[in-house]
């Protein structure tokens, strides 16, 4: 064998390993974008029923809040206080408290201790005009 026809054979064989190589590594890259193919489709359908289950969560709050507008409307139609909000005790039942904003409700036995105030009806006053006459109407 002459030194060409050993250089052609090295020639080709070293060809032929960098073809293999090249194959080798075309495949594994391949290979690898499936594997990452496979994993982005798994990551967008967990992202999509994520999202989904998000959705239906803020449909939900969305359909509450409307329900409450819903009752507190019906509510103030009725002249009554939301269904939500508790109404405060009259001032007569055990812990209540006076909702009059004058705070003078008539008749209420948490203002005051009953029993009988006593007044002093007797007028001294100096050049009052109608003095004399007064405290000659007065009953001793």
């Amino acid at each position: 064998m002459t030194a060409f026809e050993i250089l052609t054979i090295v020639f080709y064989a070293v060809v032929v390993m960098i073809g293999y190589l090249i194959c080798r590594g075309i495949a594994t890259v391949i290979d690898n974008q499936q594997k990452m193919d496979s994993n982005l489709r798994k990551m967008d359908a967990w992202l999509y029923d994520r999202l989904a289950n998000i959705q239906q969560q803020l449909a939900n709050i969305e359909d509450d809040i409307l329900d409450d507008l819903r009752d507190i409307r019906i509510a103030d139609k009725l002249g009554k206080t939301s269904p939500n909000v508790p109404t405060p005790l009259p001032c007569y039942a055990p812990n209540g408290i006076c909702t009059n904003p004058q705070m003078d409700c008539i008749n209420c036995p948490k203002r005051g201790t009953g029993g009988t105030w006593l007044t002093n009806i007797s007028i001294k006053a100096e050049d009052a005009p109608l003095q004399e006459r007064f405290n000659d109407n007065r009953e001793d």
